[in-house]
């Protein structure tokens, strides 16, 4: 198998004068009320989560929350538009921005062709109203989504260092000129413009107290109990079909992420969490005073991890501070598929995970993709035994070479993905538990041989659901 390239990602660990702003604004006890409104945008998704995870399709998430949170506490009219589960987003959308002077949009894997139809609802609407893109997918292909959408400006990976500078610019009469804001791509009058990217915050504990009453639905979030929180944020790792719009991993000090989730159980009453943290055991010991942590409050919680680093005492202590469940992230049981695809676990790893967590009563679930680069019959027909050997929930998916993955890049080189916006309109419609979904083959095997192998293994999921449910 050829090499795939690595991708390029930002892992500066230069430390940004702008971060001093961002701690002055999260500290501050008074806020001074500006005159201008700023809509930001969740736009909605196409996609059926897999099992257990419905909550994410409708729940509050961390990445949002801070960004709205921080345009907030910067004195901005706020108001905040929900597309999830809508029946007409982009109405909602134009509806809820009358009257406002920056719109904020999120952008997802699944977002484009809702990008393309409320951008361009918005410009004809609104001709002067000015449209601002975040999030991974513009990250990933800034320029792409500028030709191709209405907006304005576009902020690159971790948005709030740049955001702060992009609206004090915008709005209180500081230099107008944005050819020096780092990490952001705009419409310069000469043409589209990508800025030099901006250092990641260095520390976390900088970052503003999360407000869910940002959310329309706060009533059903306090009646749910349910919110997302992360203790870290980046993951180290380049596996290549993960595209990361924050690289650089960080952590919260314990004193922050304790005061934090003391203060949303203080204003949710919150149960229950999805930690949201992508390497949670990259350091066991940490893991565990966050776990104690969370059980110190009441919270329950799912969690990520990888199969390494995880011992008896990791999985013991999960299960006595009320973890409900964890997620490997496997995704092969063939060791040259996994080192082709940079995941940099073993085989072993994979099974002595699986049996400390499930002899640690543990409800264990292991994730799967069907198709990664190098995948052959026999990869495949390994995957199949081992899961028909377990006990776990299995939860697999298609391959899809994410824009910006290595994946991505490959797949281009090789004419797989010939139309770049006819691709992100695809993923605009795909959906994880289609069986017939469009598929991105980057195998040597038949579609059809794919598709068997993935109804196969998704027959599994559903009886072990079904003997969990009875």
């Amino acid at each position: 198998m050829e090499p795939l390239p690595r991708c390029d990602y930002f892992r500066s660990g230069s430390r940004d004068a702008m971060e001093d702003r961002l701690r002055d604004i999260a500290r501050a006890a008074v806020v001074t009320p500006r005159p201008q409104t700023i809509c930001v945008v969740v736009p909605p998704s196409s996609q059926v989560p897999t099992p257990g995870r419905e909550f994410l399709v409708t729940g509050p998430f961390e990445g949002f929350t801070y960004i709205a949170t921080l345009i907030k506490k910067m004195g901005f009219t706020l108001r905040t538009i929900d597309c999830r589960l809508k029946e007409d987003p982009v109405g909602l959308v134009l509806e809820g921005a009358r009257d406002a002077d920056l719109v904020c949009i999120a952008t997802f894997c699944d977002s484009f062709v809702f990008l393309e139809q409320v951008t361009q609802g918005l410009r004809q609407r609104y001709p002067g109203l000015r449209i601002l893109l975040g999030g991974p997918l513009v990250t990933s292909l800034p320029e792409v989504l500028l030709q191709n959408t209405a907006a304005d400006f576009a902020v690159l990976g971790e948005a709030e260092l740049t955001l702060i500078e992009l609206l004090d610019r915008l709005f209180t009469g500081a230099d107008p000129d944005l050819a020096s804001v780092k990490g952001m791509a705009w419409r310069s009058p000469s043409g589209l413009r990508v800025n030099a990217p901006r250092p990641q915050i260095k520390d976390l504990d900088n970052l503003p107290d999360l407000d869910y009453t940002i959310w329309p639905n706060y009533q059903d979030i306090l009646k749910s109990g349910q919110i997302l929180i992360s203790s870290m944020r980046g993951c180290p790792h380049e596996c290549s079909f993960c595209f990361k719009t924050i690289p650089l991993l960080r952590f919260k000090s314990l004193e922050r992420f304790e005061a934090e989730v003391a203060a949303l159980k203080k204003a949710t009453g919150f149960t229950y969490t999805w930690l949201n943290d992508l390497t949670f055991n990259s350091d066991p010991e940490r893991a565990m005073k966050v776990c104690r942590i969370l059980h110190k409050h009441g919270v329950r919680y799912h969690c990520f991890a990888r199969v390494q680093k995880v011992g008896p005492e990791l999985v013991r202590t999960l299960k006595e501070t009320g973890c409900e469940g964890i997620w490997f992230g496997i995704e092969s049981c063939d060791q040259q598929v996994l080192d082709a695809n940079r995941k940099n676990i073993q085989l072993q790893e994979i099974d002595q995970a699986v049996r400390a967590a499930s002899e640690a009563g543990l409800a264990v679930r292991g994730l799967f993709i069907v198709g990664l680069y190098g995948e052959t019959e026999q990869s495949l027909r390994a995957m199949m035994e081992y899961i028909r050997a377990s006990k776990f929930l299995p939860l697999v998916k298609y391959l899809v070479p994410f824009p910006g993955t290595s994946l991505y890049h490959y797949a281009v080189a090789k004419g797989k993905i010939p139309d770049t916006v006819a691709f992100l309109r695809m993923l605009s419609a795909r959906k994880i538990r289609d069986f017939d979904d469009e598929i991105i083959n980057l195998t040597e095997l038949p579609d059809e041989t794919l598709r068997s192998f993935f109804h196969e293994i998704w027959k599994i999921t559903e009886e072990r659901e079904a003997c969990a449910g009875a």
